[in-house]
């Protein structure tokens, strides 16, 4: 599956055999063992692959089904201030959550400040917030 997944990417992304080794810093000969699926590539670079083309691990083993380019962007400014919200949260009431939860919040916090206006959003961040207290 990896092999049909990353050919699907390179070919979204208009990149040849070669231009997509030398981006992972490997052989072409090596790209093509992945891409006909006759070697699995280590998780060092199975990490490097979804990093360098912008693919889950999920998407590229075949566990989701839309492409990458069809996934929304990540709005990076909306990323940062869902963590940032975490990190004051966390020092104001002197709490620090597990990584799992942090992420479960992160996630909720970047969904709201994106899918509402910025004045509904931060209503939305103050109930939480108050909520929570």
């Amino acid at each position: 599956m990896i092999g049909e997944r990353l050919n699907q990417r390179l070919s979204e992304l208009g990149l040849t055999q070669q231009r997509a080794a030398d981006q992972l810093g490997i052989s072409q000969s090596r790209l093509n063992q992945y891409l006909k699926n006759k070697r699995e590539p280590d998780g060092q670079m199975f990490c490097k692959i979804c990093n360098t083309f912008a693919v889950s691990p999920n998407w590229l083993y075949g566990f989701e089904n839309n492409s990458p380019a069809e996934l929304p962007k990540i709005d990076k400014t909306a990323l940062k201030t869902a963590v940032l919200f975490l990190k004051k949260y966390e020092e104001r009431h002197q709490k620090s959550f597990s990584a799992e939860k942090s992420a479960r919040i992160i996630t909720v916090v970047y969904d709201i400040i994106v899918s509402e206006s910025a004045e509904n959003a931060q209503k939305a961040l103050d109930w939480i917030i108050e909520a929570a207290v």
